[in-house]
């Protein structure tokens, strides 16, 4: 076999085998992009849960802080009866209509901070809705991976070794050029060559569209173990059988 024949074996068994993995690939995509997205509703729950504490803290603060006020208002209305002067009797009034003032807003925040806190109790809820869904979404997601695994593992093992069979009898720099461009499109590692026009000698590779000078064509068509590459998306390119036979006929 000539190089290209051999490359061409190793490029029919390496698309089956990164197809076989692609599936499991895939299906481990779907199980992370789960996962981060359960993360991201957990870190969504837990500062929640954060603002909810500290608004409820803050409640029972200003709770505190109007009972305090409460109770400086009721000593001051004994006071106020035992009051024994006209300037006594209205500097304590004065103070419990100022507590009265500061009992208000303090009722007030207090009340705003616990529809906060509610608020923040009712998204806690909705979140945690959406949490069990992800979850039963990533559990099915994470069997699905198991199974595709488990499918597919007997398969893939079979041609992953015909694979690096194949590869075995390719030179170590021709095959840094085959897998390389292998990563690069998915497999499309090698490109056939593109009649355009016969007459004029126009040729292309067919995978990207690149026009190709005929004596870079001819060498390739000439001799089966020239490895050449096309200097555009440096796929490696061949002649098939079809288009040799077509120039054969003419």
């Amino acid at each position: 076999m000539t190089a290209i024949e051999d490359l061409l074996a190793l490029h029919m068994v390496d698309k089956q085998t990164r197809g076989i993995r692609s599936r499991v690939e895939n299906a481990q995509l779907y199980l992370d992009a789960q996962e981060r997205q359960l993360a991201e509703l957990d870190a969504e729950r837990s500062d929640l849960e954060h603002r909810s504490k500290l608004a409820q803290a803050t409640v029972a603060n200003l709770e505190t802080e109007a009972g305090s006020v409460d109770e400086r208002t009721n000593k001051l209305r004994e006071e106020l009866k035992n009051s024994s002067t006209t300037k006594q009797y209205n500097a304590i009034l004065e103070e419990i209509n100022n507590l009265k003032e500061s009992k208000g807003q303090l009722d007030d925040r207090a009340l705003s901070e616990l529809e906060a806190a509610e608020g923040l109790t009712a998204k806690i809820a909705g979140v945690e809705e959406r949490i069990a869904e992800r979850t039963k979404v990533r559990d099915a997601a994470r069997i699905e991976l198991d199974e595709r695994t488990a499918e597919v593992a007997d398969q893939l093992s079979v041609l992953e070794a015909e694979r690096a069979l194949k590869a075995s009898v390719v030179s170590e720099e021709t095959l840094a050029i085959f897998d390389q461009a292998a990563d690069d499109f998915d497999g499309d590692s090698m490109a056939p060559l593109e009649e355009i026009d016969r007459r004029r000698l126009e040729y292309a590779c067919s995978c990207c569209n690149f026009s190709l000078p005929f004596n870079l064509v001819n060498t390739i068509m000439a001799d089966g173990n020239v490895v050449e590459v096309c200097q555009e998306c440096l796929r490696i390119l061949y002649a098939t059988e079809e288009l040799r036979g077509a120039l054969v006929k003419k």
